[in-house]
């Protein structure tokens, strides 16, 4: 009997540490899609702000590759937090 609660009691004390190690690792990864999630909205007010007055759409030389930019940022609004 005393051999099942020494066993017991050890896999409760790895269960914690792996639970704790899980939770800090979950934690920094929260962090992380956070904080990419504030850069792309930064790069999307960013791009509206360069572009207010419709300049570099109008441009032939360069609106295309503008335009191009705005569809990259267009795919990358779909990966913020909401």
């Amino acid at each position: 009997m005393e051999i099942i609660i020494i066993l017991l009691s050890a896999l409760l004390i790895i269960a914690g540490f792996a639970i704790r190690n899980l939770t800090k690792k979950n934690e920094m990864l929260e962090d992380f899609i956070a904080k990419q999630s504030e850069a792309i909205d930064t790069c999307d007010q960013r791009l509206k702000t360069i572009d207010d007055k419709g300049f570099f759409v109008a441009d032939d030389e360069i609106g295309w590759f503008f335009t191009e930019i705005k569809k990259i940022q267009e795919a990358l609004n779909q990966f913020r937090l909401r």
